[in-house]
């Protein structure tokens, strides 16, 4: 741009322009809460896909349970599979660990020679990332690349390289060149920085107690790290406790699922299943200053063998874990159980709890449609299910619908599908999964456009803008779909003027915006009437579907 016009003339300028409602999706991020065999501990920790949680947290992988010697089956890693077979993108996986009872992890110490006088000491210990037995399956070489100066003065360049033990396999997983221990060599990266990174580091170990001044002794034999004990698995209030906080770290918009586990693996499918298992769930309310929490819940129980459909029915009906969440528009309940052909066993079939394949569902809807639409109907599809564990007959889904329980059901033409799209509450427009998330997502997109009001002059012109912000947020969603109305004027509408920002309002430092909505409200119910006619009577037969 010139600093000044002297010549007369057209002059031509270009710059970018900056609008105050491009924001980017507001839409929710999944977060899974349970046990598994290993991963970080008590901390979110962001995945983009099932490879992420498999190296993570361990796979499928039974959690051992050092109070009583038995394998406990999670049904998270089940939940995490099932969330991107059906859609899902990016979530935070959650490993409860009771804080008194953590675990520790394996580590092993690494010896050396002093710079200064060549004596054996200790240059760094390596411990698995994360606490557990697991960690004893982790090994490492060291192979010295170069030495550096004269002894007993000397340093060393060397590779260090993570050996994962599987099945009795040995498998080099991560690879680490040009270390040293004081980072004064050139080309080269000190090795706790390199292993410790963040972002490039290892998903195996980390490195502790490094010493600038010992070279480390070469290990050309894998060497396997010791020790560690598997924490003690969480109970419902622990699920609950560190699903609590995990969700206050985690930024924007949230899907939640906590997902549960049988306390011991062999009474699955058994008449005890039911009593073996333990989940939790919490209400909105847990958080005070979010209402950004959306909670598909996995309370529905397992069905035991040879339970009947009525009795299954009334027992999901009068389940404790749903009367804890009755009348909460912000969580929704799923059951019954879907059925997903075995990973660990080839030929054969598992029951799971259905909450992450839903929040997989609702992820692909949003993506496609958006959160508008509820993630329910033919669209609703779980891809990953062969089954469900129940199929009710017409007079149980009234009931079970009444109880606002969603059920899955097969549904011809496109498998098994959601065919419910309530809420945990029983009556208003945000009795609907679909209608409460639209508000979630216009509550998020206003408050992320209108950030650059902060500390702008309280006047006419500031309305005006936060005014337009709102507009172009509320157009294009009614335009899509997303707001009732005939007219722009008759889906939403905005104030941001002298009448709700008087004198005392901008004394007080603040400056206010009413926007009102209307929600559309999925078509739940079809009725059909379908008249017989027959020499000029006509007899109508009611169709409700």
């Amino acid at each position: 741009m010139p600093l000044n016009y002297r010549r007369p003339g057209v002059y031509l300028e270009e710059s970018l322009l900056s609008s105050a409602g491009d924001v980017s999706n507001a839409t929710s991020v999944a977060v899974f809460v349970g046990a598994a065999s290993k991963g970080p501990v008590n901390e979110p920790t962001r995945i983009e896909t099932w490879g992420d949680y498999a190296t993570l947290f361990g796979g499928f992988d039974t959690v051992n349970d050092p109070q009583t010697n038995k394998k406990a089956l999670s049904y998270l890693p089940y939940s995490v599979y099932s969330y991107f077979q059906n859609g899902g993108r990016t979530a935070f996986v959650v490993r409860a660990i009771p804080v008194a009872n953590a675990g520790t992890a394996a580590s092993r110490t690494v010896t050396g020679s002093k710079f200064s006088d060549a004596t054996s000491s200790t240059a760094f210990t390596i411990s698995a990332r994360s606490a557990g037995k697991w960690g004893t399956n982790v090994s490492y070489t060291l192979r010295i690349q170069e030495t550096v100066g004269a002894s007993p003065v000397t340093d060393v360049v060397f590779t260090l390289q993570v050996i994962l033990t599987t099945n009795g396999v040995q498998e080099v997983v991560e690879s680490y060149p040009n270390l040293c221990v004081a980072g004064t060599i050139s080309g080269t990266r000190p090795v706790a920085e390199a292993i410790n990174d963040a972002v490039s580091g290892s998903r195996y170990i980390t490195i502790s107690g490094a010493s600038t001044s010992v070279a480390p002794a070469e290990a050309t034999t894998p060497v396997a790290l010791q020790g560690g004990t598997d924490p003690r698995l969480p109970t419902s209030g622990d699920l609950a406790t560190s699903a609590i906080d995990a969700v206050g770290r985690v930024e924007g918009p949230v899907l939640l699922n906590i997902a549960g586990y049988i306390s011991d693996a062999d009474t699955v499918e058994t008449t005890t299943w039911a009593d073996n298992y333990v989940g939790a769930t919490v209400a909105s309310s847990s958080w005070s200053d979010r209402q950004d929490v959306f909670i598909i819940n996995d309370n529905c129980p397992p069905r035991e063998p040879g339970q009947t459909t009525s009795s299954y029915k009334t027992s999901m009906q009068q389940s404790t874990a749903l009367a804890a969440n009755s009348g909460d528009s912000y969580s929704a309940s799923y059951g019954p159980w879907g059925l997903i052909t075995n990973p660990l066993r080839v030929g054969s079939i598992m029951a799971i709890p259905p909450g992450g394949a839903v929040m997989g569902m609702i992820s692909r809807v949003d993506s496609t449609i958006g959160v508008f639409r509820a993630p329910a109907g033919v669209i609703a599809s779980l891809n990953n299910f062969v089954g469900v564990q129940t199929k009710f007959t017409d007079t149980e889904l009234g009931d079970l619908n009444s109880a606002n329980i969603n059920i899955i059901r097969p549904v011809v033409g496109s498998g098994l599908s959601v065919m419910g799209a309530r809420t945990r509450k029983s009556y208003g427009a945000d009795r609907y999964v679909s209608a409460r998330r639209t508000l979630i997502y216009i509550r998020e997109v206003m408050r992320r456009s209108t950030q650059f009001a902060v500390f702008e002059n309280n006047d006419s012109r500031l309305w005006s803008s936060m005014s337009m912000a709102a507009e172009r947020i509320l157009r294009p969603l009614w335009e899509s779909g997303g707001l009732r109305g005939a007219s722009a004027s008759e889906a939403y509408f905005i104030r941001c003027d002298e009448t709700v920002n008087t004198p005392a309002v901008i004394a007080a430092g603040e400056v206010r915006m009413e926007v009102g909505v209307a929600l559309e409200y999925p078509a739940e119910f079809v009725i059909i009437r379908v008249s017989q006619f027959d020499r000029g009577q006509t007899t109508t037969e009611v169709n409700p579907r």
